[in-house]
C-alpha cells in the first residue's frame, strides 16, 4: 500500500530507508556500502508527496574524493531530481541551498499534479502487468493431472 511519506525517525539515514522501503532500493544498507554512500538529512516535503535525501557519495572507486547531492523521490520512490555524480557539491551546504531551490520552484499544486501523472504511469504499468498474467494462465495447458 502507497502511503504519504511521513517522519519515522530522527536519524536520517533511518527516516530515508523506513520512508523509501519498499519504493526504492536507493537507501538500502548493501547500496549505501557498495557506493560508499552516507545519508545525511531525510526529510518529507510537500505534505508528504515527496521526499528528499541529501548524501554523501564517493567520487572515485577509492574513496579519495567525496562530494554532496540531493535527491527527491515521488510517492512511488522514482527520482525527480538528483545532480549527476559528476556535479556533486564540493560542501553539504551548497548541496542543501541547491536542493531547497529545486523544493521552493513547486508549488502545491505542481506537486499534486506530478503525482496524479505518477499515478496514471503506476495504474498504467499495473494493468500491463495483470494482462501479461492473465496471458500466462490463458497459455497454460489444460491437463488432468491424476
Amino acid at each position: 500500500m502507497i502511503n504519504l511519506y511521513r517522519d519515522e525517525s530522527s536519524y536520517p539515514k533511518i527516516n530515508a530507508q523506513r520512508n523509501l522501503q519498499g519504493r526504492t532500493h536507493y537507501v538500502d544498507d548493501g547500496l549505501l556500502r557498495w557506493h560508499k554512500s552516507r545519508v545525511l538529512s531525510a526529510r518529507v516535503v510537500n505534505n508528504g508527496l515527496f521526499f528528499a535525501i541529501t548524501t554523501s557519495d564517493a567520487l572515485d572507486p577509492n574513496n579519495m574524493r567525496r562530494g554532496f547531492r540531493y535527491v527527491v523521490f515521488d510517492i512511488f520512490g522514482n527520482i525527480l531530481e538528483r545532480p549527476k555524480l559528476e556535479d556533486a557539491f564540493r560542501t553539504h551546504a551548497q548541496c542543501v541551498k541547491a536542493m531547497w531551490k529545486i523544493l521552493n520552484g513547486i508549488s502545491n499544486e505542481n506537486a499534486k499534479q506530478i503525482t496524479r501523472e505518477a499515478l496514471q504511469r503506476y495504474q498504467a504499468s499495473l494493468l500491463r502487468e495483470m494482462a501479461q498474467v492473465e496471458l500466462q494462465i490463458d497459455a497454460i495447458d489444460e491437463r488432468v493431472t491424476a
